[in-house]
């Protein structure tokens, strides 16, 4: 380690003899290099290790490190055109101003994030989402029974998948909005109820069921048809749950039917695309349940004996 600019000077050589003179040179270049290390001028060096690094201010143009590494790490200014680290281990950052032209990271990790800007359009903000469909007819064959609505397309995988043809698993916890809409057909006379709920992991999801009813055939050849259609929030409280919607019917008369695309014909119809058995679309609406409420501390003010008082914020 060395300070800039600085150089230790030369000792004269000693006399043979007491000479005053000499004592006087030395005494001079002594207090020349005290003199220096007591100085506030710049101090280069390859390497610091340190407990904690205390100053007034931070500055350079780049941070390159595969290790930053530190007990505490205290500035009061830290400006840093670019921070590029594999990792930064620290029990402790107190800086007064922080200020990167562009920091480069993986993963950062924090309980509160306070910014001037983030960017509106969510380009580094994830967020589960699919939609998921069917192509194939699905039937009911008893009405005793509750069957699971199966889908086959994956439209816009991102964090949520179909797994064993009806489990719509989730790769992380949180609140997830389910909206499905579901093409029914009626070939009896008579209409007829049809209940739609869902299952978390297997279990009946509490105050899910939806029931529709739909009118009878229009004529012998002809049902009628109805879609069936419903937005559910559902809170997935474990990795990789799944949920599956259930159906169960009043007449098994009742099917899910899709239909093929129409070729446009002129004079008679035009092109119509094809209409899945079922739809349903899943959205991510928050990572943290139960919903905490935080409220402003309020002051608690007291004359006399009141005894004792306990004041909880969140």
């Amino acid at each position: 380690m060395a300070l800039d600019k600085f150089k230790a000077a030369p000792l004269p050589n000693p006399p043979a003899q007491y000479d005053p003179q000499y004592m006087r040179q030395v005494i001079r270049v002594l207090e020349t290099y005290f003199s220096q290390l007591d100085s506030r001028t710049p101090n280069n060096a390859q390497q610091y290790t340190a407990d904690a690094f205390i100053g007034g201010s931070f500055s350079g143009t780049s941070v390159n490190s595969t290790s930053v590494n530190t007990i505490a790490l205290d500035a009061v200014t830290a400006d840093i055109d670019t921070q590029v680290s594999d990792r930064i281990f620290t029990d402790y950052l107190n800086t007064y101003a922080h200020r990167n032209g562009s920091q480069i990271s993986d993963h950062i990790m924090a309980q509160d994030v306070y910014a001037d800007f983030l960017y509106g359009d969510g380009r580094y903000v994830s967020t589960p989402y699919n939609q998921l469909s069917s192509d194939q007819d699905q039937t009911a064959a008893s009405v005793a029974v509750a069957y699971a609505i199966t889908l086959n397309t994956d439209e816009f995988p991102n964090g949520i998948s179909v797994v064993s043809n009806s489990r719509i698993t989730f790769a992380q916890q949180g609140i997830y909005n389910v909206a499905y809409s579901i093409q029914f057909k009626n070939t009896t006379n008579d209409q007829q109820d049809i209940d739609i709920w869902l299952r978390y992991n297997g279990t009946d999801i509490a105050n899910s069921n939806s029931r529709f009813t739909i009118p009878a055939r229009k004529s012998a050849g002809d049902p009628s048809h109805l879609i069936a259609v419903t937005p559910i929030m559902v809170d997935i409280p474990a990795d990789n749950g799944y949920v599956e919607i259930m159906w169960r019917v009043e007449n098994t008369g009742v099917s899910i039917e899709h239909f093929p695309a129409v070729a446009a014909s002129p004079g008679v119809t035009p092109a119509i695309p094809a209409t899945p058995s079922v739809i349903v679309g899943v959205t991510h609406v928050s990572a943290q349940f139960p919903p905490v409420t935080r409220v402003a501390p309020l002051p608690v003010f007291g004359f006399g004996e009141i005894g004792a008082i306990s004041v909880v914020t969140r």
